[in-house]
Order: structure tokens, then sequence, then C-alpha cells
């Protein structure tokens, strides 16, 4: 835990009203041009070898084989190590690490297993204690029947896609030898389609820890372009988040609505990162937000990180085919309008569109980039409410003295608008708290958050000030 002492004065400062727009500086140009070469490090033939790798293995299920060098999970899991393995010899900031633990039987696991989870750490320069920003992807697998653990169940969009992203990502990384300030952690879960019991290991033992995650990108079938429906869509994916539970003010825990923060929880302030950094450097291929936690009745692993009070977001392709879903591998005869047609059922690679998984890859590794770069977030952050007025002031704490910032930026938008269209820019000040008084938006009218600006251009996700008096 970081702990910072208060000024007894506040700034009042000035700012300019703006749309969206970034700022142009020589250090900004550098790291632009950091980030592009990151992204051009990204290859559609290496995730389409690992995608292919990861289904050879028959069955990743749960409870599969873990002594073969073939087939089964435990295979499939020393050949991820391995891989992370050769990254580590690349880069010396990259480090692989085993999340392992042992369930006796609980419901989807019909026997004591052992699972692992497998990563690999970028360590940047804030250290073991420093925040960490989270590349996620599961490399079990199932058939049909969740409970059956030796037929078939290749797994190449659900979610070896996930799994060769989470990998690729990592080679990209530490191919161009990128020095972040945050740890990136990129890591394959187990357990997943038993009930999450990976990931929620390991949020459960990070929150333990107290590990300062400030994003885990959780990526579960994300490989293929054509849906169940027919629709092919090859320029966009869809990012889902989870919106508030409820808001803890002081002692109180009210209800988001009350203040009109229904999406603007953390994850939903994630999801809007992605989408406006991806509409800069990605713009031919778009972030859909989806404001839901996941899919209609379903999860997937960043839930674990949510349960446990950390931002997650899950990108899934924009349309899912059920045939190659939880399916047992098979070439079926049915009759369709009266014709009699082959249907290929089961997830095989074939399905699997490596050119569009580099593209989410890319989306991927930009949000990471940027945010292991990025300045922290502002703390303290509140809307104050000590009297009735008809603008709005905005105070946070600036622990740093403003060192490293160019400056913060104030975002507002109506509430009937999904994304931030405008923000005042409030130059950097020495004072441990800022104040920042926006006279004519009122905050009936407006919803608000508050990033740190660093002086490369990058920036922190925005944090929606909370009432305080």
């Amino acid at each position: 835990m970081r702990f910072f002492s208060k000024s007894l004065f506040s700034m009042i400062l000035i700012g300019v009203i703006a749309k969206a727009q970034f700022i142009s500086t020589p250090e900004v140009a550098t790291t632009s041009q950091e980030i592009m070469s990151l992204l051009k490090a990204i290859s559609p033939d290496s995730l389409k070898l690992y995608d292919s790798t990861l289904a050879s293995f028959g069955t990743r299920h749960t409870m599969s084989d873990t002594l073969s060098s073939t087939r089964g999970i435990g295979a499939a899991r020393r050949w991820i190590a391995s891989k992370l393995m050769s990254f580590a010899n690349v880069d010396t900031s990259f480090k692989v690490y085993e999340d392992r633990f042992t369930l006796e039987k609980v419901p989807r696991i019909s026997k004591p297993t052992t699972l692992v989870n497998v990563y690999g750490v970028l360590w940047g320069k804030e250290g073991v204690n420093g925040r960490y920003v989270i590349i996620s992807g599961h490399y079990d697998s199932r058939a049909t029947d969740v409970m059956d653990y030796t037929s078939d169940a290749p797994g190449a969009d659900d979610d070896g896609s996930g799994s060769s992203l989470a990998i690729e990502a990592a080679r990209a990384f530490t191919r161009v030898h990128f020095h972040p300030d945050v740890n990136i952690i990129f890591i394959c879960f187990a357990g997943e389609e038993q009930g999450l019991y990976g990931s929620d290991h390991f949020a459960r033992e990070a929150k333990n820890k107290d590990m300062n995650i400030i994003a885990d990108l959780n990526n579960d079938i994300v490989g293929s372009i054509k849906g169940g429906n027919g629709i092919v869509e090859n320029n966009l994916v869809r990012v889902f988040s989870e919106g508030y539970k409820e808001i803890t003010i002081g002692d109180r825990k009210l209800n988001p609505e009350i203040i009109g923060y229904e999406n603007d929880s953390p994850s939903r302030e994630l999801a809007r990162y992605i989408f406006e950094n991806a509409k800069r450097f990605l713009p031919s291929f778009k972030a859909e937000l989806i404001f839901r936690q996941d899919r209609f009745l379903r999860g997937g692993d960043h839930v674990s990180f949510n349960k446990y009070g950390y931002p997650a977001v899950r990108f899934t392709e924009p349309n899912e085919d059920y045939d190659h879903q939880h399916q047992d591998v098979r070439l079926a005869t049915e009759i369709v309008n009266g014709n009699e047609l082959k249907v290929q059922y089961g997830d095989l690679p074939q399905f699997v569109d490596p050119g569009y998984l580099a593209d989410v890859t890319r989306m991927n590794s930009l949000t990471a980039a940027l945010l292991a770069i990025s300045p922290p977030a502002p703390t303290n952050v509140k809307m104050m409410v000590d009297k009735l007025e008809y603008g709005t002031r905005i105070k946070w704490d600036n622990p740093s003295n403003g060192k490293g910032l160019a400056g913060w930026k104030i975002y507002f938008r109506k509430t009937s608008e999904p994304n931030w269209s405008n923000y005042v820019f409030v130059n950097p000040s020495t004072n441990l708290t800022v104040e920042y008084d926006l006279r004519n938006l009122s905050k009936d009218d407006y919803i608000f958050g508050l990033s740190a600006v660093g002086s490369n251009g990058v920036e922190s996700i925005p944090v929606a000030p909370i009432p305080a008096r």
C-alpha cells in the first residue's frame, strides 16, 4: 500500500475545453513509433502455428491426461511454458511462472485434479510492488459433455485463440524489447470450462497479496470472422464490461443510479480507454463496446477479476458459431430446406482466421503497452457537493507533485452519450491537492472523468469522481 501526505492547500487552475486530441512533442512522437513497432511485430503466421499446435493435443480438458507428451492438458501446458521460456531467452526482463493448485471433487471436476495457470511477466521499472496489466486467455477445452475428458476437444477458437493471443503478445513485446514502467502479465488459465477455477485462484491470490492490477484484458473466442448466422465481420471485436454494482462513499454503499454512474465503473472506463486508443492507432479495426459483463447468461475469466474488485473486460468475436463451440468433433448429415448437407461440428483450426486474430492481438497489445507507460491514475478524485451551485468542482490528490506529467484531462459527456466527447485540459501543479471549477457544466447534465497525462502523451484510465463534502 502507498500512503501520501496531503497539502492543506488546494489550487484552482485554468484549463482549456477541447475536443479529443493528442499532445504533439518529440517525446510523444517517439512513443508512437515504439507502439507502431510493437504492433507490426505481431504475426498472423505465428498465431496460426500456436493455435494449430494447441488443437493438435486432441483435448485440453482440465481432467485430461497430464503425462503424455502429445495429448492432453499436461502436454499443452508444457508446450505453452516452453514457448514462453523461449521469449525469456530473448529478453531478460521476461520471466516464466506457474500458478499450481489442486482441487478435490467439485462441480464439473469429478476427481482430485491439479490445475496449472502458466504465465510470463515482463517486469517493468515499478517492480513487484508496482502496477500490473494482464493479457489473458484460457487454454483448457471441452467437448459437448463438460465431464468428458477423453474425447477430442481441439478448442481452436474456445479458447486456443485467446491463449495464442497471449503467447503472441508476449513474443511481440519481448522481440521489440519493450521497456514498460508497469508489469505486464501474459497468462493462460486452466479450469475455465469447469467454472473459472484457474482465474478465480489467480485473482484471489492477487487480492490477498494486494497486487495493484489496473486492467485484465481477457480474450475468449476471438478467432473467427463468420458466425453461425452467416454474417462475416472482420473489422471489429466486441468488448464486454461490467457496470457498478454499488458505490462506496465514506461508510455508505449507494446504488450507482443515485448519482447516474450506471456506466462509469472502472471496467467501463477501461473499455472506453480501449475504444479511444484503438481509434487512434488501429483506425481500420474497431472496439465494439457492449455494456454488459458478458454475453447473455454467460461468463468468462474476466468475471473472476471483477469479483475481487479489479477492472477487467472480455474480448469476443462479433458473431459466434455454436456449431464450433462445446461440440463433439463430427461430420453430420442434415436436411436444410429440403437439401441434404454435410455439417462439420467441432472447434477446429480451420474456422480460425489468423489475420483477424492478429488484429485482436494488436488491440490487446496496444492497450497493454499504453497502460504500461502511463502515469498513475489520479487518486481520491472527488466531485464537491458541499454547497448548491450551477457548475461542477472536481478535486483530486497529486502525490507526484506533477512530476512527469503534462497535466490532466477532465473528460465530460452528456448523460445520453456512451463515450467521452469533450475534455478540459488542466496544467500540471506542484500542489498535493488540485481543484478545478467547471463553472458552466452542471453535474445534473454531464458525466465526468479525470485522467493523468504523462509527458510522453500517454494517459491513465479516467476515474469517475465520487461525491464528497
